[in-house]
């Protein structure tokens, strides 16, 4: 359909979608308060915490004078009937929520909307410009022009090298930089969200397969044949190859090292000092976001899988079936009356009107032990003994070895009565960088003095620059007995 009877009738359908109910509810700024803030980043959050979270919100928006008569619970419910949560059971009979795909868009868009490109960049330029010319090799079946294009680029490289070599290196200025920090972070949040559209496609084919399964006339053998067919079509669908190349290039040792060397790099130049916390974290974590998402989705289709066949060796289907001969049997005999009696006909039979939502119990899901029941042999190995050493450079990785600071201050202290924190670290070089720094003022701020002045903190990055901050000065005059010199 084309012209504008096809615009039109997108823009209907659109109307009946999560995001629109989301963007023309009375309470949107309070749906984008509590489900934009917690599920955005985080995406799936169990139904108890997330009650929990939600009550926090509505309890500080109602002290900023924000009516908000109802509880956390009847909110949450119509935001799951209008679609904009999902609430899905887990392994463990718990429950859990998350945004549905169109409402993440939404929320989205509204952020969009709040944080705006200020203007043209060129890195986004670029992006599209290197995009273009990749596709282009990629896909041209003459191997004499792919060779020439190769070739091509292999010059342009050695002619930067060689360049490099004669001139030295001219980093990009700051400005420029930054512009393109800023556009990789955009391209980098929007991926997280596809997770959830792509679990909501395989969702959608498991929901066709199984009308399929209910209306087959044939016998039991040919039902399970389509259900091995049907396994088949999600994984070979094109959500389903699309998320198998996606997930196996983030399984790859090589990207998962070159990423996290290139995050490293980038962090300790001068123009990311200006990068929020949040930012920092999220470049840190992204992998591993990323990871956590994908074994999800992964698991998604697992269990379709699984309850795709359940349904079938289970004779479930056969319920179905005939619970769905009768409701067609129903509104035939319906369909028949209409034509025969006339809408204010009294058929002998009153009905009490109430307040109770109906729920059918073929909604109800039983406990099934083999949902639960491990499929293979698990296997044994021997207890390796633990390496205290390598242990603690783990924790040391993620953690701040206070232990350590401690022993440095104590030692200070004891050989020169009082300490500042530069004093320490001139003694004790930040062994952890910036977390030494960090640490540090922990202790200042509740065992110091706060004294007039100012002094400057130097440490070592990962790369071995040394970077340098000017602090206020605090003065340890005494110490924690238990803190251990080193």
């Amino acid at each position: 359909m084309a012209g504008a009877v096809g615009a039109a009738t997108g823009a209907y359908r659109a109307l009946d979608t999560a995001a629109l109910r989301l963007l023309r509810a009375n309470n949107m700024p309070v749906i984008v308060a509590t489900c934009g803030r917690h599920l955005v980043d985080r995406r799936i959050i169990a139904y108890p915490e997330f009650v929990t979270l939600v009550a926090d919100d509505l309890s500080e928006l109602r002290d900023e004078g924000i009516a908000l008569p109802r509880t956390a619970q009847e909110y949450i419910a119509d935001w799951i009937r209008d679609g904009i949560l999902i609430r899905r059971a887990t392994a463990a009979r718990d429950e859990s929520i998350e945004l549905s795909p169109t409402a993440a868009d939404a929320i989205a868009f509204l952020d969009a909307i709040d944080r705006p490109v200020a203007t043209v960049t060129s890195s986004r330029l670029a992006n599209v410009s290197d995009l273009l010319a990749l596709l282009a090799r990629d896909t041209d079946p003459d191997p004499s022009t792919r060779i020439a294009a190769l070739q091509a680029e292999r010059d342009r490289l050695d002619a930067e090298i060689a360049r490099v070599e004669s001139e030295g290196s001219v980093p990009a200025d700051d400005a420029a930089a930054s512009e393109r920090l800023a556009e990789i972070l955009r391209l980098a949040e929007a991926v997280p969200r596809d997770f959830a559209k792509v679990a909501d496609s395989f969702e959608r084919l498991n929901q066709g397969l199984r009308e399929q399964i209910i209306n087959h006339e044939g016998q039991r053998g040919e039902v399970l044949d389509e259900i091995f067919a049907g396994v088949d079509l999600i994984e070979s669908s094109d959500a389903g190859r699309t998320f198998d190349a996606f997930y196996r290039l983030l399984l790859d040792p090589e990207l998962v090292e070159r990423f996290d060397a290139s995050v490293d790099a980038v962090l300790d130049r001068d123009f990311a000092a200006d990068l929020p916390l949040a930012g920092i974290a999220f470049l840190r974590q992204y992998l591993t976001t990323l990871q956590s998402e994908s074994a999800q989705v992964r698991g998604t289709l697992t269990d379709l899988s699984r309850s795709l066949r359940r349904f079938v060796e289970t004779q479930e289907y056969r319920e179905q079936q005939r619970l769905a001969t009768a409701i067609n049997t129903c509104e035939q005999a319906l369909m028949g009356l209409l034509h025969s009696l006339p809408t204010t006909h009294k058929i002998g039979v009153g009905l009490d009107l109430t307040s109770m939502r109906f729920s059918s119990i073929g909604s109800w899901a039983l406990h099934n032990p083999a949902d639960v029941r491990t499929a293979e042999t698990v296997d044994e190995h021997d207890t390796q003994p633990l390496n205290l050493e390598n242990l603690r450079e783990l924790v040391r990785l993620t953690e701040i070895d206070f232990g350590e600071l401690h022993g440095n201050v104590a030692a200070v202290v004891d050989e020169r009565a009082t300490a500042t924190v530069g004093q320490v670290l001139e003694r004790f070089p930040a062994s952890q960088g910036l977390a030494s720094i960090v640490g540090l003022l922990v202790l200042a701020v509740e065992y110091a003095i706060r004294v007039p002045g100012s002094e400057v903190w130097t440490w070592q990055s990962r790369s071995g620059r040394s970077k340098n901050v000017s602090g206020p000065r605090y003065l340890f005059s005494t110490v924690p007995a238990d803190w251990t010199k080193r």
